[in-house]
């Protein structure tokens, strides 16, 4: 289902949404960058005494959605192209 170029780019995608470049000089190098609301553990809401406040943050979050939490702090393995597959198992 999937074509050779897909998966020979996979773990470049998978560095940026769940990886080392996430967060951090990595992100900023491959412009990967969000708003800090969007980033797990950034608010505290139970912490926001104000309630127009809270009711804004909660909205932007919402508006914003939410970065996956990061799995791999590592650059991710790339995939075998499927002729290393074949050879590897025959």
């Amino acid at each position: 289902l999937e074509s050779e170029y897909v998966s020979s780019h996979l773990h470049e995608w998978i560095d940026l949404i769940f990886g080392y470049k996430q967060q951090g000089i990595e992100a900023e190098k491959a412009f990967n960058v969000f708003h800090p609301y969007t980033y797990e553990g950034n608010v505290k809401i139970d912490e926001i005494e104000d309630e127009t406040e809270r009711r804004a943050i909660l909205s932007q979050i919402d508006e914003y959605g939410q970065t996956p939490l990061q799995l791999f702090n590592e650059q991710h393995p790339s995939r075998f192209k499927q002729s290393e597959v074949l050879t590897t198992l025959f």
